[in-house]
């Protein structure tokens, strides 16, 4: 709604009082579900140009030597694929997740649970002498549990099929693995041999938690002990890493070969952003990476100074006297005023790179998403088209409105006042999963 339509009703200070009390709509669910991380809608778009520059890899991953858990697990447990617990909640690489995570924990070594999901719960569990399980482990683990997070990576490097078995280059990275660390038998399963052993010990620990419904090893036994000891995330040795970094750099997507060639040949600062290293690779691509890394760039720029234009109106208002916002004062929110006169350009130009990539449902929706903003704009203007496209937003979700009306103000509802106004414009809204290429490539040296 544009803020030229608002009439203020002079009622102020009795809606400072009522502000002062929880406030509900007709039906108010709060923060969850309402969008929370994108309120004009634009990371859909942001994530599938990030897909063409680094298919596979998902900006929360963050250590490579996870796939080389998942693959471990696969081999061992195959032949109880399909075999369930807690009434099929619970899978067979579930429970292989619970023996690692537990291991790790109960067994901490330098670097052990560093970026391992669900080693604060496993902690907390073990403090209350509790096993691993569906009680005390991850919500929604095949989403959150590292299978889950490292899932399209695996299945997108041939190490997990579809039905999560282990796919044609399990062996490979798992045999390196098992070189390494004198674990020779594993992936052929010879009887006799540490390999052997320790996989028919994987094999019968999951069968036995799924009967049991939670972590079954015990928990001072030498099977945790040997998982914290050959699975620990940091504790990738070069065979290993070598094949991983093959898997990363050698498939079959083009461009995230080429983009990882240029980062193995010079390797970037470790603190470089997102827009860093796309702004150091440009120059030096082909063609069809050029186009992809310039619609990062163009799109990001755009998305990111409306992103941070919401946040920082939400921050500015969240600041007033009882979080309470005329129209005319709304104007004064840091950056506004600079940003207006830019963006035309910037979301003209976003279109335009995006449309190089000839993806036409792309294009399409980059198109919808930016334009309210591909022209010249007064401030004014572009706070009334942030606005318009946050209600269509919302509306299209079927959700609530990040803000409220009062008598023609602006108030932020409380979920949402928790916005911070120190944005840096430098570092992107939406990750293009180039930091994560390159840590990747960092841990496989």
């Amino acid at each position: 709604m544009a803020f030229q339509k608002l009439r203020f009703d002079g009622e102020k200070s009795v809606m400072s009082m009522i502000n002062q009390f929880p406030r509900l709509s007709a039906y108010d669910p709060g923060a969850v579900g309402e969008g929370g991380l994108d309120p004009l809608g634009l990371g859909a778009v942001a994530d599938r140009i990030a897909n063409v520059l680094v298919p596979g890899i998902r900006a929360r991953m963050s250590q490579p030597r996870f796939v080389t858990l998942s693959a471990v697990g696969a081999i061992a447990y195959q032949t109880l694929h399909g075999m369930t617990a807690d009434q099929g909640k619970t899978t067979v690489d579930i429970a292989f997740e619970w023996l690692v995570v537990e291991s790790m924990v109960r067994n901490p070594g330098e670097g052990r649970i560093e970026g391992l999901p669900g080693n604060q719960k496993a902690a907390r569990a073990k403090a209350l002498n509790q096993r691993l399980s569906r009680r005390t482990y991850l919500s929604g683990p095949r989403v959150f549990g590292f299978t889950g997070v490292y899932r399209p990576f695996s299945r997108d490097v041939g190490v997990l099929a579809a039905d999560d078995l282990p796919a044609e280059n399990a062996g490979s990275l798992v045999r390196a693995w098992e070189s390494d660390n004198q674990l020779t038998g594993f992936v052929d399963a010879i009887p006799g041999t540490p390999g052997g052993r320790l996989r028919k010990d994987i094999t019968d620990a999951c069968r036995l938690t799924l009967e049991k419904e939670e972590c079954a090893a015990p928990p001072t036994g030498q099977l945790l002990c040997k998982l914290a000891e050959h699975l620990a995330p940091l504790g990738a040795k070069a065979n290993e890493r070598r094949v991983l970094r093959d898997l990363l750099a050698s498939g079959t997507h083009e461009i995230r070969n080429e983009l990882a060639a240029k980062l193995i040949a010079n390797p970037p600062p470790e603190e470089s952003t997102q827009r860093d290293l796309s702004m150091l690779l440009l120059p030096h691509m082909s063609k069809p990476t050029q186009k992809a890394l310039q619609a990062a760039i163009d799109y990001e720029d755009a998305a990111t100074s409306l992103d941070y234009t919401f946040r920082r109106f939400l921050a500015y208002t969240t600041q007033r006297h009882g979080s309470i916002i005329k129209p005319e004062e709304a104007l004064q929110t840091p950056g506004l005023a600079e940003t207006a006169p830019k963006i035309g350009d910037l979301a003209t130009r976003a279109i335009a790179s995006v449309a190089e990539l000839n993806d036409a449902e792309l294009s399409n929706d980059t198109m919808h998403g930016l334009r309210l903003f591909a022209r010249s704009l007064t401030a004014r203007e572009y706070l009334d088209a942030i606005m318009e496209r946050h209600e269509e937003v919302q509306a299209s979700k079927k959700k609530l409105s990040w803000l409220d009306q009062l008598g023609g103000d602006w108030t932020v509802r409380l979920p949402y006042r928790n916005q911070g106004g120190d944005l840096k414009d430098e570092i992107w809204t939406h990750p293009m999963r180039l930091v994560t290429l390159s840590k990747f490539l960092r841990e496989t040296t």
